[in-house]
């Protein structure tokens, strides 16, 4: 998920673990409205703000799970989103109006 661009060589490689969280440690230290959101936070956060916008297939890929099943313990649907597909299910039928 995350990635680093060495400054000498101009390479972009995988970041560790390890980096990401020092960074988001340090990143958030000051920010009282971040403090207790850990960096594991923002892959729950990536995988439910995608919902609708790429398929399962291609998020498991791209967040790197094995598993359908992985995936989908990250991906949530907001009621937000649950009431937009709602409505946009409800505006399909014939004659429907609020």
């Amino acid at each position: 998920m995350f990635t680093a661009q060495q400054p000498k060589t101009g390479v972009v490689s995988r970041l560790s673990y390890r980096m990401a969280h020092k960074s988001w440690t340090s990143l958030i230290g000051n920010i009282p409205e971040l403090q207790g959101v850990r960096l594991h936070d923002l892959r729950h956060t990536f995988a439910t703000e995608r919902v609708g916008l790429m398929g399962i297939e291609e998020l498991r890929a791209l967040m790197g799970h094995d598993s359908i099943q992985t995936t989908l313990r990250y991906q949530k649907v907001t009621p937000q989103r649950a009431e937009k597909v709602a409505q946009m299910a409800f505006s399909s039928l014939p004659n429907f109006s609020e």
